[in-house]
């Protein structure tokens, strides 16, 4: 992709702004606060950021909408600076606090009126104590700000999908019970508010909503979530979660019913031997939107293999099906999947655009038969592919059918140095292909493209 040159000296000036000041600043912390040091007899400080670079191109982006044939804001390119700060106080082996402040901006090459602040907000996205070893050392309590991923995301991993990966953090109680030989038995209670309140220089940026408005929607619930590994070829994961959404303003100023979400499901990554292994996931839910039940479910199965060919570049062939139960339009129930903290872009960068108009990543009403190919041929660098055909369960689109169309994924990860400034330090990035070949549950016809390179500094 050619950049014009004022978006290069402008990404530039903003690199270089950032840069200098990330490195004024760990200079000072490192002077004043080693990476690691001793702060008592058992306890150490330690420090690290990370600076995030990417460019973007997207278009033709196919949506559910009225009137139909309409794609997705038209053509987008921009480029988007991540820095982020943490500092980590162990105080003893049983208690520690943690701290991480961010802020990202955009620079918009089309369209034109969208860029950021170089400043922006800068916010905090983790913020949380931890006490270990509690009850004769059978409890963890994990309290405040968090990052919480379990199993592949499909069900918990994203708790402010409207800034896109800016952040994924959810304000939350962890409570971790190990006293069980291989399953641990985690608790957990969330609270999601729209806003960000620990921040300076707040731009009121929506972090949960459905649409592009500013819709005022808390999600708040929790659950249980339990791993086993009594088997070590087949560990299992269980879980119960409920979700509370609240009532929402939608961009004409109507207000939109609250949600409750029950949810119960399973996982198992089974290691055949060593040629095959896999994944499956499976969930069901119920609960009420309004005056409406609800009633989805979900299925996620992947079976890999192996070659024993070209064994030095680690090749995996798998083939793999997605399905997400979708909303019958003939029925008054909501029997829509309900994604739940996984509005993520889960399998595609560039999909999950497609549900903006019903949902910002709300993952549903899909089913998608798919075949990965995966090789590293050094340790340098790692792709990832998938090609898989996309339907709706649910004939609700604007076009004549169920076809959501062909989907191609690219990606290939490097690793580019280490130790580059300091001892620990990371240089490394990625470039991502994305085209869907929309099919007749729309009633476009151009190819949609997700094009994305970043060069990340983590230290």
């Amino acid at each position: 992709m050619i950049l014009s040159k004022c978006t290069m000296l402008s990404g530039l000036k903003s690199i270089v702004a950032l840069g200098m000041m990330f490195c004024m600043l760990t200079s000072v912390i490192a002077e004043v606060f080693p990476p690691a040091f001793p702060i008592g007899e058992k306890s150490k400080f330690s420090s690290g950021g990370d600076i995030r670079i990417r460019q973007v191109h997207l278009d033709n982006i196919p949506i559910l909408a009225d009137p139909p044939g309409v794609t997705r804001d038209g053509e987008n390119h921009f480029f988007r600076f991540r820095t982020r700060f943490w500092g980590k106080l162990d105080a003893s082996e049983n208690l520690g606090l943690y701290g991480r402040m961010t802020n990202e901006f955009r620079h918009y090459e089309k369209p034109e009126n969208n860029s950021m602040n170089a400043l922006d907000e800068i916010l905090m996205d983790n913020l949380y104590l931890d006490v270990r070893n509690l009850f004769n050392e059978t409890v963890d309590l994990r309290l405040g700000r968090q990052d919480l991923i379990y199993g592949t995301g499909k069900v918990i991993l994203e708790g402010t999908p409207k800034d896109g990966s800016r952040t994924i953090y959810m304000d939350a109680v962890k409570l971790t019970h190990k006293a069980m030989d291989k399953t641990t038995v985690d608790l957990l209670g969330i609270y999601n508010q729209p806003e960000n309140e620990l921040i300076f220089r707040s731009e009121d940026r929506d972090l949960t909503g459905w649409d592009p408005a500013y819709n005022d929607l808390t999600e708040s619930g929790g659950g249980v979530y339990i791993k086993n590994r009594t088997w070590d070829q087949a560990p299992t994961e269980a879980y119960y979660l409920y979700k509370h959404e609240s009532d929402w303003l939608n961009r004409a100023g109507d207000t939109m019913p609250e949600r409750d979400t029950h949810t119960l499901g399973g996982r198992v990554v089974p290691k055949f031997n060593d040629r095959f292994d896999g994944n499956l996931e499976a969930a069901y839910q119920l609960g009420e939107r309004g005056d409406d039940d609800m009633n989805g479910y979900m299925l996620d199965a992947l079976l890999n293999w192996h070659p024993p060919v070209m064994e030095s570049w680690a090749p995996v062939l798998g083939v793999g099906w997605y399905y997400l139960s979708g909303d019958d339009p003939d029925s008054s129930d909501d029997e829509g999947w309900n994604p739940l903290w996984g509005r993520w872009p889960q399998y595609s960068e560039l999909y999950i655009y497609a549900w903006d108009a019903d949902g910002a990543g709300r993952w549903s009403n899909l089913s998608m038969p798919h075949v990965d190919f995966n090789f590293a041929p050094n340790d340098r660098i790692a792709f990832k592919n998938l090609l898989g055909y996309m339907f709706a369960p649910e004939d609700n689109g604007p076009g004549p059918g169920d076809e959501r169309g062909l989907l191609l994924t690219m990606r290939a990860d490097l690793k580019l140095k280490e130790g580059l400034l300091l001892e620990k330090d990371e240089l490394f990035g990625h470039l991502t292909l994305e085209l869907v070949d929309p099919g007749d549950y729309y009633n476009v016809d151009a190819t949609a493209d997700f094009i994305r390179w970043e060069l990340s500094y983590k230290f």
